[in-house]
């Protein structure tokens, strides 16, 4: 039984998170929190998309108690040991295993699906997770950046040899886990372009900046950009061979610096169908091993967990979470001549090494089937030479024992013994992206394990939507959306105590059920763009509707899942644009939308932007005491977050490699770290300075008493200062709204912006004639019922 070892202390904190929700966020709700049971066990899942705020995001706004998994390694931390105070349940994840050291050295074998070496059966036991030191040999699908591989031990053949679970080795992607990552990192920079912050490492050409750059605006325009006329594909082919193109022959592409080597190769990124969620898996595709110089591209690849229970968790459930491609280019078949990028999808890397594509080039145009692990992925040697893929020369390597995750399902089962609520991030990590990552299976083995040992027993699903609008900024708006409890169906609980192939398929459809419930709850988009188009397609639609906030949000989501499923016409393509061009000249006249549809009497503007006008420098002068006494802090914490931020971007493959805003979703969160850390500080010296020198006044000398002094002291630490923060913050707020009160009323008086309302009017007249009709009709956007 979990007991909260502290009375009050989850009352404390639940109320300490409101008051920080409070103060950072200008507005937060839960929506449909009534919908929750309070007197069952729940498992509520959520989208994990702000770092540590997400889990005080279900303290401030779930109705009732609830527990979280938390990676050991932050109980270790002043908050780790507060989160287990109020029931967190701990998670030894792959990673934090304790690693062993290999007493010799082994040989991989051609296909990675065995190794070689003295006395290595003796070391490892059948289920052990084995990492090799490959050097800096590069692999044929991968670039040098690789520097290790794992594999799950399914067998020891003798005291010399070891065989492998399929699919054999798989690469893991650079981390901070050794000084060879390390230094790697250190070689990546970031790099500015206009908004936009671009990683570029070894491997990442400006070749590859210039496509990924061309196929944001291509997917954001909906339609092709062409090459400089006179450019064909077959010059642009031998220039990229020769190494001699910069990219600079691309209208609107950026001019690579002179000391810039292009001649640096990295792997080319296509896209295959998520078993579990509508983003798309990535296929490495290299081209010829001879070219001097190969187009890199971006990607938002996941790395896939390094190790886990084999026996819950094969390769397809234990598969990593991958990403959009940014970009798509050109690669050459073995004669030169240019293969097209719209090549369509293939199978997924972990297949494509287990079907042994002995090309990358096949593994490629095999892809165009749509199918995974086909058998035409198979053989292709015409086009080019096979270069290995593991490297010949003997190898360290370290191991760990497998991680008994029996622990963590059990302390889970305990609290549903309890009646206890307990949330999960079946994501894992959380990222920048913009949209949910694919779903890690452990949640479903909670659920399923427990209803098939308690028949009798009930057990619901909560889905939960975290919703962060610029969720990395100070004052911004967050909104938890909490979905309709979810049944599991009896034919999954039989099929999983079945086991076998018919546990991992209950384990599937489930997955499947519940991704599709948080997905239902949340705003996805491909990228930053297309978010944008979304919701200044709802803003256009919605003119003239009075919409609540989750009306809002809910004729948001519709539009997107209707852009998803819209077939790309010239007319549909030509909208896309005109309405991200409306959206984009708006944000750069510094105007709202919601400012070309306000109709203000022009006597009531007339009376009111006079004293708007004079109040504005009067609250300038109330808000200074309190920016200058504690902008700096506000200052120092969107420095450090944002330092953060730009090394998380830099350290790992989870984060978008062409981002305005890098590792937005770790910036919420240190500058809520870093402002706890130095408001109370200077609460302190603040009030210590002012009751120092109250004292010394003359006219009081007698008054003070050391009882007075102290308490003095403290209301100044605890209340005055306090305050004058707050007070600060919301004094700037409402100076922010009434400038923008001021422009709307000055708009009124000088007649507003005729040739700006014309063009918003006629693209809500194509919204409603063109787009609407081909996304189902306004019945399927309409959310009056909605609540």
């Amino acid at each position: 039984m979990v007991h909260r070892k502290i009375p009050g202390l989850y009352s404390f904190v639940k109320l300490l998170c409101r008051t920080l929700f409070h103060i950072f966020f200008r507005d937060y709700d839960a929506f449909h929190s009534n919908l929750v049971p309070l007197d069952e066990p729940i498992l509520v899942i959520s989208n994990h998309g702000n770092y540590l705020l997400d889990g005080l995001a279900l303290l401030a706004t779930y109705p009732g108690q609830i527990s979280f998994l938390m990676a050991q390694p932050n109980f270790k931390t002043a908050i780790g040991g507060i989160a287990r105070k109020i029931g967190a349940i701990p998670v030894l994840r792959p990673q934090d295993a304790e690693r062993f050291v290999g007493t010799s050295t082994v040989t991989i074998s051609h296909d990675g699906n065995s190794i070689e070496g003295n006395g290595i059966g003796m070391q490892l036991k059948e289920g052990d997770t084995i990492y090799i030191e490959c050097g800096l040999f590069e692999d044929a699908n991968k670039d040098s950046r690789i520097t290790q591989c794992y594999a799950v031990v399914q067998s020891i053949v003798s005291e010399n040899k070891v065989i492998f679970k399929a699919p054999g080795l798989k690469w893991v992607p650079a981390t901070l886990t050794s000084e060879r990552d390390i230094a790697y990192i250190k070689s990546r920079k970031i790099v500015r372009h206009g908004s936009l912050k671009i990683r570029v490492e070894r491997g990442n050409t400006w070749i590859g900046i210039n496509e990924a750059l061309k196929a944001q605006e291509q997917q954001q325009n909906g339609g092709v950009m062409a090459s400089k006329p006179g450019l064909s594909s077959t010059d642009l082919a031998h220039m990229v061979e020769t190494g001699t193109y910069t990219g600079a022959d691309i209208p609107g592409s950026i001019k690579a610096p002179p000391n810039f080597n292009t001649n640096e190769a990295t792997p080319l990124l296509k896209k295959s169908r998520s078993m579990n969620s509508t983003r798309q898996h990535p296929i490495y595709a290299a081209t010829r091993p001879d070219m001097s110089a190969r187009l890199s591209s971006f990607s938002t690849t996941h790395s896939s967990s390094v190790a886990g229970d084999a026996e819950e968790d094969d390769d397809l459930l234990h598969h990593g979470n991958n990403g959009y491609a940014l970009t798509r280019g050109l690669i050459t078949a073995g004669n030169g001549t240019p293969i097209p990028t719209n090549y369509g999808p293939g199978p997924s890397f972990s297949n494509a090494r287990e079907n042994s594509i002995s090309t990358p080039v096949a593994s490629a145009t095999s892809g165009t089937s749509g199918t995974s692990g086909s058998s035409n992925n198979t053989t292709n040697s015409s086009t080019a030479s096979e270069p290995a893929r593991f490297p010949a020369q003997p190898c360290t390597f370290t191991f760990s024992h497998p991680i008994d995750h029996s622990v963590i399902y059990e302390s889970v089962w305990r609290n549903f013994e309890d009646r206890r609520t307990v949330a999960v991030f079946p994501e894992g990590v959380s990222s920048d992206d913009y949209h949910l990552l694919d779903f890690k299976y452990g949640c479903t083995i909670m659920v399923l394990g427990y209803l098939a040992q308690n028949p009798s027993k009930k057990l619901r699903i909560i889905p939960c939507g975290l919703n962060f609008f610029n969720r990395h900024r100070f004052r911004s708006r967050f909104y938890a959306d909490y979905g309709a409890p979810m049944t599991v169906p009896d034919h999954l609980v039989a099929m999983y105590r079945e086991g076998g192939e018919a546990k991992k398929q209950a384990c599937t459809e489930l997955l499947q059920m519940i991704h599709a419930a948080v997905e239902g709850l949340t705003l996805n988009a491909p990228n930053y763009d297309e978010m944008r188009l979304y919701k200044a397609t709802r803003r256009l639609y919605s003119t003239g509707k009075n919409l609540t906030v989750p009306q809002k949000l809910e004729l948001t989501r519709r539009f997107a899942k209707g852009y998803a499923q819209l077939t790309v016409t010239p007319s549909m393509g030509a909208l896309k644009r005109d309405i991200n061009a409306y959206d984009k000249h708006l944000a750069n006249s510094g105007v709202r939308d919601w400012q070309l549809t306000a109709e203000p009497n022009i006597a009531v503007a007339l009376l009111l932007i006079m004293p708007a006008l004079f109040l504005l420098p009067v609250l300038f002068l109330l808000s200074l005491p309190g920016t200058l006494l504690f902008g700096p802090v506000g200052l120092l914490a969107t420095w450090a977050a944002n330092q953060k931020g730009q090394q998380a971007m830099l350290a790992f493959q989870s984060y978008l490699p062409v981002s305005r805003w890098p590792g937005r979703d770790v910036i919420a969160t240190w500058k809520i770290v870093v402002s706890l850390a130095l408001m109370p500080v200077c609460f302190i010296v603040y009030s210590s300075i002012l009751t120092v020198w109250v004292s010394h006044w003359g006219w009081l000398k007698d008054y003070w008493t050391m009882g007075r002094v102290v308490l003095f002291w403290l209301i100044s630490t605890f209340v005055v200062f306090p305050t004058i923060a707050y007070g600060t913050v919301w004094i700037w707020e409402w100076q922010i709204d009434l400038k923008m009160q001021v422009s709307v009323w000055w708009w009124k008086l000088c007649g507003g912006n005729a040739e700006m309302k014309r063009w918003r009017q006629d693209l809500v007249d194509r919204i409603d004639r063109e787009l609407v009709e081909r996304m189902g009709g306004k019945s399927v956007f309409d959310v009056s019922t909605y609540y």
